[in-house]
């Protein structure tokens, strides 16, 4: 071989191989001093604002608890409903109720209004099929419609809620 194949065979080979080795080295490098320093500023961070963050975290924890606190009001359990399962009248269904009041005043409206607030059950139960008092959607349901109509009687929106204390169909 003469001194010109030996000049091209080595110009053949790129010399462009070695400094992707040192960029890489380099990219690693200036990385990890990144991180290295990110870190550092988080240390920091944390030593002066920690304190202080962990204490207006408990006070926004105890806030909200203190707020899903809530308070019972009285609660009256209504003698229990008997009726025929709408579209089968061989089928009875047994339901306890109870409503929830704000306050003394709700509990005599509902003594005072007990016929009535009875009657109201009884219209939306009978209209029901049997699927529906099996059913958690469907119980929820007759508890919705149920505190919509009665609450409509009763002044000062003192009903807070209705309760489904019991079912047993036959």
């Amino acid at each position: 071989m003469t001194e010109q194949e030996t000049q091209t065979q080595e110009e053949a080979i790129p010399e462009n191989e070695a400094p992707p080795k040192a960029a890489k080295k380099g990219f690693l490098k200036t990385l990890i001093i990144t991180l290295v320093i990110l870190g550092l500023a988080a240390a920091c961070g944390y030593y002066v604002y920690g304190k202080t963050l962990l204490a207006n975290v408990q006070k926004h924890k105890t806030e909200k608890s203190e707020k899903d606190k809530v308070e019972i009001g009285p609660i009256i359990a209504l003698e229990p409903f008997v009726i025929n399962v709408s579209g089968n009248s061989s089928r009875f269904v047994k339901i306890s109720v109870a409503m929830e009041v704000k306050d003394e005043k709700g509990v005599e409206q509902i003594k005072k209004m007990t016929p009535v607030i009875r009657d109201m059950m009884l219209s939306v139960l009978g209209t029901k099929a049997p699927e529906v008092f099996m059913e958690t959607g469907g119980r929820n349901a007759i508890k919705e419609e149920m505190f919509g109509r009665v609450s409509q009687f009763m002044a000062d929106g003192n009903l807070k809620a209705v309760y489904i204390t019991d079912i047993v169909m036959q």
